[in-house]
């Protein structure tokens, strides 16, 4: 039974393929991509050559203490995670960087959640160059 809550558990994560972490990964994105603003974030996107989307998050110390950071970051994964299907974004392939504003700090999740969800139904459905 316990095995079956931690497989559950699992399942909920954004698996690691999905994610960006190297320097030279979120540099090619700044690089080649195009940017969009919101409220509360900037993200930059640009093709990539896999089969699915991937994220990488910024959360600067401008934020605030790591835990506010780290609960800023938790947001937009969980933003990505559950939008990725209803806008279709692994069918983009694309690999969007998430720069977080300081602002964010002061936000609710409801406001920060609806903000990032507008701003990713704002990417392009074609893929772009």
């Amino acid at each position: 039974m316990q095995e079956q809550a931690v497989a559950d558990l699992r399942s909920e994560a954004l698996p690691k393929p999905k994610r960006l972490a190297k320097r030279r990964e979120f540099l090619r994105v700044y690089e080649t991509g195009r940017k969009l603003f919101s409220r509360y974030t900037v993200v930059f996107f640009a093709s990539n050559d896999l089969p699915h989307s991937r994220v990488g998050i910024t959360a600067t110390k401008k934020l605030g203490k790591a835990n506010v950071r780290n609960r800023l970051k938790r947001w937009t994964r969980e933003v990505f995670r559950r939008q990725r299907e209803p806008l279709g974004l692994d069918d983009r392939r694309l690999d969007i960087v998430v720069n977080v504003k300081p602002n964010a700090a002061e936000a609710s999740f409801a406001d920060y959640r609806d903000d990032l969800s507008r701003l990713l139904a704002r990417l392009p459905s074609e893929r772009p160059v």
